[in-house]
């Protein structure tokens, strides 16, 4: 699901929402930001010179943080994983950039990342490819930690629950299998109706 977490300090969210029509938004205030533990996370920041007080340096370094600010005074080397705008922009540039951006997020979970069409096992470097179904299921695993079949088999499939198909385990088998292939701590694990993700 393409998604994103927004904050600003200016009443624009009806206009971000108009912009990304194709993407879900979360409106979060400088409280949610501060209480909750984000990690890989598409997040967008339209603020006007300074960021919000309470934020650390894993909040930049776990999430895919994009910022749009009235005037840049962030230090690059510290932000170095941020995608930061400032001053006048071409709006279709801006939204293409932060499409693009979101859409080549990496995701991090244990000893492995996926990243575009690769999971990579960081640990030793060896990788191997997914599919874009095969990612879209890991990713869900990594988020989720257990889901149900009938869930991968709409969300991800976008097939009906009442489908008779063995193709959820079938995919699930290829990704057991790539993820051996790298040396990866993780398992999937299939129980009744129940998918699982364990270390």
């Amino acid at each position: 699901m393409r998604e994103f977490y927004f904050y600003s300090e200016n009443s624009i969210h009806n206009i971000v929402k108009e912009i990304f029509v194709d993407f879900k938004i979360h409106t979060m205030s400088t409280e949610v930001m501060n209480t909750n533990h984000f990690t890989n996370k598409n997040i967008l920041l339209v603020l006007n010179e300074s960021l919000p007080t309470g934020l650390n340096e894993n909040f930049f370094l776990k999430n895919n943080v994009v910022i749009f600010l009235k005037k840049n005074n962030l230090n690059k080397k510290k932000y170095f994983k941020t995608k930061i705008f400032s001053g006048h922009t071409n709006i279709n540039k801006f939204t293409d950039e932060v499409i693009t951006f979101f859409e080549s997020k990496s995701f991090i979970y244990k000893d492995i990342k996926i990243m575009r069409e690769k999971v990579i096992n960081e640990k030793i470097s060896k990788e191997v490819f997914l599919t874009p179904s095969e990612k879209d299921i890991l990713i869900l695993l990594f988020e989720k930690k257990k889901i149900q079949k009938n869930f991968l088999l709409e969300s991800v499939l976008k097939l009906r629950q009442d489908t008779e198909t063995k193709t959820i385990e079938s995919h699930l088998t290829r990704i057991r299998k790539k993820l051996v292939s790298i040396n990866s701590q993780i398992e999937i694990i299939s129980k009744d109706n129940i998918v699982f993700l364990v270390t």
